[in-house]
């Protein structure tokens, strides 16, 4: 006769996957016994998502003549808007990195060999938000747009820190490149970084070059991506006992309640910088 698990630790297993629900998957998948400091390289496709229109929004919802209301306008709106992008992306296999202001960092992490594949999955993922959300009206007469950057190669996992907290970074190449891309991207556009588009299947996805720049342009993929999003969600954190129910929280949390998701981090507080982009794991 199987073992059942008690009531206790039911409820212990739920209350680890509401945590777990809010912290990457690059990091509730990871091994948590290396001596600190250590770094892990991999490689990975990184999606940069960049929502234009919050400020012009949240100064026409300030201006509302009910009181509350405003900011409960904002939150619905802006909570449809992301949720909808950030569904996207969950249903690519994207994990969700960072959310800094109004941009998400999203990652598919891969083999080396998996690169130029993974690669059409994004665009093709880009494309469905730019179809779905490129431009939303509201209710108060904003636009919502949104310009997305595509990197991918090398990317490293650092960890430092001591017993009490720890701090989690990825940095290399493709996040500068990322930062990059979406830089030059305008609303509702796709841009592929240099190494992007170096590494692609260049003969399926039509683009237009960008004048005195090695990164280009998205305008279309011609052939549906054969990289298998099930076996890949199916090959991520099966060694983890609460898989199924962590997977399973990290998408209702992030598709419903992504704001809410923004703000009640419980392990994570999310830094950002020129260089870089962290988090900041506290263990209590």
């Amino acid at each position: 006769m199987g073992w059942i698990k008690g009531e206790g630790e039911i409820e212990d297993s739920y209350k680890i996957s509401k945590i777990a629900a809010h912290v990457p998957d690059l990091v509730v998948y990871s091994t948590l016994t290396n001596d600190i400091p250590y770094a892990e390289n991999f490689h990975g496709v990184l999606l940069f998502a960049d929502v234009s229109g919050f400020t012009n929004l949240t100064e026409k919802f300030s201006l509302s003549s009910k009181k509350g209301y405003g900011a409960d306008e904002l939150t619905r709106t802006l909570n449809s808007y992301i949720g909808e992008i950030v569904s996207h992306i969950l249903d690519a296999g994207g994990d969700i990195l960072n959310y800094a202001g109004d941009a998400i960092l999203a990652l598919w992490t891969v083999e080396r060999v998996q690169l130029s594949e993974v690669i059409s999955l994004v665009v093709k993922c880009s494309l469905n938000i730019q179809d779905q959300c490129g431009v939303r009206e509201t209710e108060v007469g904003c636009q919502l747009k949104v310009k997305i950057g595509i990197s991918a190669g090398k990317l490293s996992k650092v960890i430092v820190g001591d017993e009490i907290s720890q701090y989690f970074v990825v940095i290399g190449r493709a996040v500068d490149e990322v930062r990059l891309a979406e830089g030059l991207a305008v609303a509702s556009t796709i841009i592929l970084s240099p190494n992007a588009w170096e590494l692609c299947e260049r003969d399926n996805i039509a683009i237009d070059p960008i004048e005195n720049e090695r990164a280009v342009k998205v305008r279309y993929i011609k052939r549906e991506p054969s990289f298998s999003v099930e076996k890949y969600q199916d090959s991520i954190g099966t060694s983890v006992e609460h898989d199924k129910v962590t997977r399973g929280t990290v998408t209702r949390v992030a598709r419903y309640q992504p704001v809410i998701f923004l703000l009640l981090r419980l392990c994570c507080n999310i830094l950002a910088s020129p260089f870089f982009w962290s988090t900041e794991c506290v263990r209590r």
